[in-house]
């Protein structure tokens, strides 16, 4: 395993953060968790790595079930207003509409032997996803 991971695994471990791992396709290596929004709501993640020996590596977070269109007659609307989070609000992460109607958010990012920007990433897109979810559920009439 590259010094990457190791470090990376250091962090969860030293901030008590559970994920966790399984090796994908390529050799990635991808770590799965979930961040409580409230008392009833979580918001699964993952975050990908490239699993290289050494040098600048890639990697991917990913928040899924942001929300759900359901009403297809409003996906101009719903993309509208993920555009407009995109521009204001998302920073380094874009809101992306899938094709069976989820709602997600991601960024696609690179990284050295220090991880501690990516973990930091990794936070900070909860509290990001967070903060816009009440616009987002409002547009796809969940709440």
């Amino acid at each position: 395993m590259n010094k990457a991971l190791v470090n990376f695994e250091a962090i969860l471990k030293a901030k008590n953060v559970p994920l966790a791992k399984k090796e994908i396709k390529n050799g990635q290596i991808l770590y799965n968790g979930k961040f409580k929004l409230n008392d009833s709501q979580s918001l699964p993640f993952g975050i990908v790595f490239d699993n290289k020996e050494e040098g600048i590596i890639d990697f991917q977070i990913v928040y899924h079930k942001l929300a759900y269109v359901t009403n297809f007659d409003k996906k101009n609307q719903v993309l509208a207003v993920l555009n407009e989070l995109n521009e204001m609000k998302t920073g380094y992460y874009r809101i992306c509409l899938a094709g069976d109607g989820e709602i997600y958010m991601r960024l696609l990012s690179r990284t050295t032997e220090d991880v501690r920007a990516a973990y930091e990433m990794m936070i900070v897109g909860s509290t990001i996803a967070k903060s816009i979810l009440p616009k987002i559920e409002e547009t796809v009439g969940k709440k």
